[in-house]
């Protein structure tokens, strides 16, 4: 993917500053996202795991209080 990016901006460079500037910045914002994709993904997960553990504690809690 590395490779591809070069060349773009490779080509680019002959196109003027502005068309550099706009790849630049999409591929920043492509990698920024990436990132917070991963980073709330793993949030998501702990979050799921922590919802199972209290859907327990409450059908635990109704048992009880339906016998």
């Amino acid at each position: 993917v590395d490779n591809i990016e070069t060349e773009v901006v490779k080509y680019l460079v002959t196109q003027g500053p502005f068309a550099v500037l706009f790849v630049w910045l999409l591929i920043y914002v492509m990698r920024q996202n990436e990132k917070r994709e991963t980073r709330l993904h793993g949030i998501l997960d702990k979050f799921s795991e922590k919802y199972d553990v209290i859907v327990d504690e409450l059908r635990e809690i109704k048992e009880r209080i339906g016998r």
